[in-house]
């Protein structure tokens, strides 16, 4: 299990890095290129839509070319769309590039998560929130490293340092033994080993399956509305500077790691229903208390809670909502993060336009009202689950 979670954290971190790289040398790319921010908006946009297509295809090709070749395939495709970016090709190449880019590391994302589900059985927590730190690091680590390369001119290498480190990584999973995991690898091993299919939907379980979609459509969208608007946030409430406003996105993504590293133990002590209930009441009352806040550092405090506060609620609903659909980790965890992908696209376009149209207080009660809808779901759902379990015993 330590090989297997090894490999999932280093692939993790790079997913990380590639999520955001985009964004880290978008005005330098868009310089180059003469285009406008509305052709920027367009490069995020097709990268969100090669995610999606990447990780709802994860199962069919997971079944078709096994999981081993469908995470390699996916990691050559990153080196080659990285690669190639880096000869900063004709505009609608890029652009299809970058659709490609996202087709790949969706892929990957699924694929991992979906090992890592499977083989850790009962620590599944523990092993996603690890997942999710290294995430966080490649996050954090890769507009740092872009910052230093834009300084020198050299902020297209940063596409070739991804480049090089998805092949780098795609060659040792095309290698690697992970002994009794070998089989979640295995080629076609649902069709050699004759696996048992997963079970039909019900109506029930298709409900649970709905209800967390949109527990994903949300999460993914007030996540992203912090870190694209918190700058903004702090510049309009509290008048202060552009390099102080940016601080607030460190500081949250700072929260959100230190917050991953204890949230698989305290989920798996809690239990997963408990600690999404503590976690999302705990950001409810912090956002409400960001509505009172007009000072700078009761504004810091207020996003260092939210990140550690929203730290685990991912993972631990990812795996909270797999227990609820038990059979079907493949199909459940493609549809979720797909659903959250979606949200973490479609949101932050809505809460953009009612921050200017309306005000930019809008985005602080859209995560606000995203936070009391996601807890009134969790809630339900564990109700619903045990009425489900109490009519299954007595029929």
């Amino acid at each position: 299990m330590k090989k297997l979670l090894f490999m999932a954290c280093l692939s993790y971190l790079l997913t990380g890095c590639t999520h955001v790289i985009f964004g880290a040398v978008l005005p330098e790319l868009l310089a180059h290129y003469g285009r406008s921010y509305s052709d920027g908006g367009l490069l995020v946009f097709l990268q969100f839509g090669g995610f999606l297509l990447g990780v709802l295809s994860m199962p069919a090709l997971s079944r078709r070319i096994s999981r081993r070749s469908t995470l390699t395939s996916a990691f050559g495709l990153l080196f080659l769309a990285m690669v190639c970016i880096v000869l900063l090709p004709p505009w609608p190449l890029a652009v299809a590039l970058t659709f490609l880019a996202g087709v790949a590391f969706g892929l990957v994302e699924a694929s991992i998560s979906t090992f890592v589900l499977m083989a850790a059985k009962d620590q599944q927590a523990m092993a996603f929130s690890k997942l999710e730190v290294f995430f966080g690091l490649g996050a954090l680590i890769m507009p740092l490293v872009s910052s230093i390369l834009i300084a020198n001119d050299l902020w297209k290498y940063g596409f070739m340092l991804l480049g090089l480190s998805a092949l780098a990584t795609g060659f040792v999973w095309s290698k690697i033994s992970l002994g009794e995991h070998d089989e979640l690898l295995a080629h076609r091993a649902d069709r050699s080993k004759q696996a048992v299919k997963p079970p039909s939907f019900t109506k029930s379980s298709l409900i649970f399956l709905v209800l967390f979609m949109i527990v994903f459509f949300l999460y993914v969208g007030m996540e992203n509305t912090i870190v694209n608007f918190l700058p903004s946030i702090f510049i309009d409430h509290l008048n202060v500077s552009s390099s102080v406003s940016t601080l607030a996105v460190t500081a949250y993504w700072l929260a959100m790691v230190i917050g991953r590293v204890f949230a698989g133990v305290l989920a798996e002590k809690f239990t997963y229903f408990r600690y999404l209930i503590i976690s999302f009441s705990a950001g409810l009352v912090t956002v409400l208390l960001w509505l009172f806040s007009s000072e700078l550092w009761s504004s810091f405090a207020v996003v260092l809670l939210l990140g550690l506060f929203m730290s685990g609620m991912y993972a631990v609903a990812l795996i909270y909502a797999n227990q609820l659909l038990p059979g079907r980790t493949e199909q459940v965890t493609s549809t979720l993060i797909a659903a959250g992908g979606l949200g973490g696209s479609v949101i932050p376009l809505g809460v953009g336009w009612g921050m200017d149209h309306i005000q930019v207080g809008v985005s602080i009660w859209f995560v606000l009202i995203g936070m009391g809808l996601v807890l009134g779901i969790i809630l339900y759902s564990r109700k619903s689950n045990t009425q489900a379990q109490v009519s299954t015993s007595n029929s």
